[in-house]
């Protein structure tokens, strides 16, 4: 955390910054302050596998998608995925762009907005990309 405003104070960021990068971290780390990912990177992979497979328990559960897939594949799929927070009024993707990755909603609600107006809502359990 002491990088972070490390980082704000040489870049010389404005308030209204400084208080939605201190908002993102707030909600995206909900006072636990580590990396996940270089944790896992250290593990072996069948430990990691493991874990990642624990950690998403309830994410796979909810989604039809993965009710019928084969356990493996499900695996080898929850590896790969990154763990993304966004605050609201964020924008994930924008109409009309070509999508490079599927984002699974494990808490929140994600509204889809064609032509500005709110199409449909997401949350848990949905995905999109």
């Amino acid at each position: 955390y002491k990088q972070v405003e490390q980082y704000m104070s040489f870049h010389k960021l404005p308030a209204d910054f400084r208080q939605k990068i201190h908002d993102y971290y707030e909600h995206r780390y909900q006072g636990k302050m580590f990396d996940e990912e270089s944790i896992l990177e250290e593990l072996n992979e069948p430990l990691r596998e493991e874990i990642v497979n624990f950690n998403c328990r309830k994410l796979v559960a909810s989604m039809p998608l993965f009710a019928n897939a084969d356990p493996n594949f499900v695996t080898a799929m929850l590896t790969k995925l990154r763990f993304e927070v966004f605050q609201p009024g964020d924008y994930i993707i924008r109409e009309g762009t070509i999508g490079k990755k599927m984002y699974f909603i494990q808490h929140g609600v994600v509204s889809v907005l064609t032509k500005g107006s709110i199409g449909m809502k997401l949350s848990d359990g949905s995905y999109f990309g």
